[in-house]
Protein backbone atom coordinates (compact mmCIF):
# COMPACT_ATOMS: atom_id res chain seq x y z
CA UNK A 1 0.00 0.00 0.00
CA UNK A 2 2.93 3.14 0.37
CA UNK A 3 2.65 4.63 -2.90
CA UNK A 4 6.23 4.96 -3.34
CA UNK A 5 6.63 0.76 -3.19
CA UNK A 6 3.60 0.43 -5.55
CA UNK A 7 5.39 3.57 -8.01
CA UNK A 8 9.11 1.30 -7.89
CA UNK A 9 7.57 -2.02 -8.68
CA UNK A 10 5.61 -0.70 -11.28
CA UNK A 11 8.50 1.52 -12.87
CA UNK A 12 11.57 0.67 -12.03
CA UNK A 13 11.76 -2.97 -10.44
CA UNK A 14 14.12 -4.82 -13.20
CA UNK A 15 12.79 -2.51 -15.87
CA UNK A 16 15.52 -0.46 -17.84
CA UNK A 17 12.65 1.82 -18.14
CA UNK A 18 13.70 4.36 -15.39
CA UNK A 19 16.06 6.62 -17.35
CA UNK A 20 16.90 10.29 -16.47
CA UNK A 21 14.70 11.62 -19.15
CA UNK A 22 12.00 9.17 -18.43
CA UNK A 23 9.64 11.68 -17.22
CA UNK A 24 9.75 13.59 -19.99
CA UNK A 25 9.17 10.60 -22.46
CA UNK A 26 6.35 9.39 -20.55
CA UNK A 27 4.27 12.03 -18.33
CA UNK A 28 0.90 11.82 -20.76
CA UNK A 29 1.68 8.06 -21.66
CA UNK A 30 -1.48 5.85 -21.23
CA UNK A 31 0.59 3.58 -18.71
CA UNK A 32 1.52 6.92 -16.29
CA UNK A 33 -1.86 8.31 -16.46
CA UNK A 34 -3.36 4.62 -15.27
CA UNK A 35 -0.93 4.90 -12.57
CA UNK A 36 -1.15 8.22 -11.34
CA UNK A 37 -5.14 7.39 -11.10
CA UNK A 38 -4.63 4.50 -9.01
CA UNK A 39 -2.32 6.15 -7.20
CA UNK A 40 -5.09 8.99 -6.46
CA UNK A 41 -7.30 6.30 -5.63
CA UNK A 42 -5.25 4.53 -3.19
CA UNK A 43 -4.17 7.97 -1.43
CA UNK A 44 -8.30 8.68 -0.79
CA UNK A 45 -8.46 5.01 0.48
CA UNK A 46 -5.54 6.05 3.00
CA UNK A 47 -7.10 9.24 4.10
CA UNK A 48 -11.02 8.20 4.23
CA UNK A 49 -10.59 10.24 7.79
CA UNK A 50 -10.21 13.15 5.89
CA UNK A 51 -12.83 12.75 3.47
CA UNK A 52 -15.17 12.26 6.58
CA UNK A 53 -14.23 15.29 8.13
CA UNK A 54 -14.48 17.48 4.62
CA UNK A 55 -18.10 16.31 4.26
CA UNK A 56 -19.01 17.21 7.63
CA UNK A 57 -19.36 13.58 8.85
CA UNK A 58 -16.35 12.63 11.39
CA UNK A 59 -18.76 11.67 13.85
CA UNK A 60 -20.82 9.44 12.04
CA UNK A 61 -19.84 5.63 11.79
CA UNK A 62 -19.52 4.48 8.27
CA UNK A 63 -17.85 1.21 6.24
CA UNK A 64 -15.80 2.20 3.18
CA UNK A 65 -15.32 0.28 0.06
CA UNK A 66 -14.99 -0.08 -3.64
CA UNK A 67 -17.84 -2.05 -5.53
CA UNK A 68 -17.07 -3.65 -9.03
CA UNK A 69 -20.48 -5.32 -10.44
CA UNK A 70 -21.41 -7.61 -13.67
CA UNK A 71 -24.29 -8.11 -15.13
CA UNK A 72 -23.31 -10.32 -18.31
CA UNK A 73 -20.74 -8.26 -20.13
CA UNK A 74 -21.88 -5.10 -18.90
CA UNK A 75 -20.86 -3.79 -15.25
CA UNK A 76 -20.33 -0.59 -13.17
CA UNK A 77 -16.91 0.12 -10.91
CA UNK A 78 -17.78 2.85 -7.96
CA UNK A 79 -15.03 3.99 -6.54
CA UNK A 80 -15.78 4.84 -3.45
CA UNK A 81 -18.77 4.09 -1.25
CA UNK A 82 -18.86 5.58 2.28
CA UNK A 83 -22.32 3.68 4.05
CA UNK A 84 -23.18 5.40 6.70
CA UNK A 85 -24.74 4.80 9.66
CA UNK A 86 -27.64 7.77 8.87
CA UNK A 87 -29.02 6.30 6.14
CA UNK A 88 -26.65 7.97 3.73
CA UNK A 89 -24.07 6.76 0.92
CA UNK A 90 -21.87 8.71 -0.26
CA UNK A 91 -21.00 7.33 -4.05
CA UNK A 92 -17.85 8.55 -4.96
CA UNK A 93 -16.16 9.40 -7.83
CA UNK A 94 -12.13 9.55 -7.47
CA UNK A 95 -10.69 11.73 -10.11
CA UNK A 96 -7.09 12.88 -10.62
CA UNK A 97 -7.06 15.48 -13.27
CA UNK A 98 -4.31 18.53 -13.31
CA UNK A 99 -7.62 21.11 -13.39
CA UNK A 100 -10.68 21.15 -12.87
CA UNK A 101 -12.98 18.19 -14.04
CA UNK A 102 -15.90 18.69 -16.08
CA UNK A 103 -18.93 16.82 -16.64
CA UNK A 104 -20.46 16.07 -19.57
CA UNK A 105 -23.78 15.05 -21.09
CA UNK A 106 -22.73 11.57 -21.67
CA UNK A 107 -20.95 11.13 -18.06
CA UNK A 108 -23.96 12.65 -16.25
CA UNK A 109 -25.82 10.39 -17.88
CA UNK A 110 -23.39 7.33 -17.29
CA UNK A 111 -23.80 8.37 -13.31
CA UNK A 112 -27.29 8.80 -13.17
CA UNK A 113 -27.12 5.24 -14.42
CA UNK A 114 -24.35 3.89 -11.81
CA UNK A 115 -26.81 5.54 -9.22
CA UNK A 116 -29.80 4.07 -10.42
CA UNK A 117 -28.07 0.32 -10.24
CA UNK A 118 -27.04 1.17 -6.71
CA UNK A 119 -30.38 2.32 -5.27
CA UNK A 120 -31.42 -0.91 -7.10
CA UNK A 121 -29.21 -2.96 -4.20
CA UNK A 122 -29.77 -0.82 -1.32
CA UNK A 123 -32.21 -0.79 1.10
CA UNK A 124 -35.29 1.97 0.00
CA UNK A 125 -34.79 4.06 3.44
CA UNK A 126 -31.15 4.67 2.39
CA UNK A 127 -30.16 7.86 0.06
CA UNK A 128 -27.18 8.09 -2.44
CA UNK A 129 -25.22 11.30 -2.50
CA UNK A 130 -22.74 11.28 -5.25
CA UNK A 131 -19.55 12.92 -4.17
CA UNK A 132 -16.44 13.95 -6.57
CA UNK A 133 -13.26 13.54 -5.22
CA UNK A 134 -10.76 15.05 -7.03
CA UNK A 135 -7.92 17.11 -7.20
CA UNK A 136 -8.20 20.83 -8.97
CA UNK A 137 -12.09 21.11 -8.40
CA UNK A 138 -14.55 20.92 -10.62
CA UNK A 139 -15.80 23.15 -13.39
CA UNK A 140 -19.45 24.34 -12.73
CA UNK A 141 -21.56 23.45 -15.82
CA UNK A 142 -25.04 22.45 -16.59
CA UNK A 143 -24.10 18.94 -15.73
CA UNK A 144 -21.89 19.32 -12.72
CA UNK A 145 -24.95 19.63 -9.86
CA UNK A 146 -24.90 15.69 -10.04
CA UNK A 147 -22.54 16.25 -7.33
CA UNK A 148 -23.65 17.04 -4.18
CA UNK A 149 -20.28 17.63 -2.91
CA UNK A 150 -16.70 17.97 -3.64
CA UNK A 151 -13.62 17.18 -1.98
CA UNK A 152 -10.19 18.25 -2.97
CA UNK A 153 -6.58 17.50 -2.78
CA UNK A 154 -6.47 20.43 -0.82
CA UNK A 155 -9.07 19.50 1.18
CA UNK A 156 -7.88 16.03 1.78
CA UNK A 157 -4.31 16.98 2.75
CA UNK A 158 -5.36 19.91 4.89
Amino acid sequence: MDPFCLFYLHFADNKDSLTSDFWKQNVSSQNVVSWRGLAFENLCFQHVTQIKEALGIRAVRTNESALIKRWGKKGMQLDLLIVRDDNIINMCELKFYNKEFVVDKAYYKELMDRQGRLEEMIPPKMVVHQTLITTEGLKYNAYSTVFSNVITLEDILA
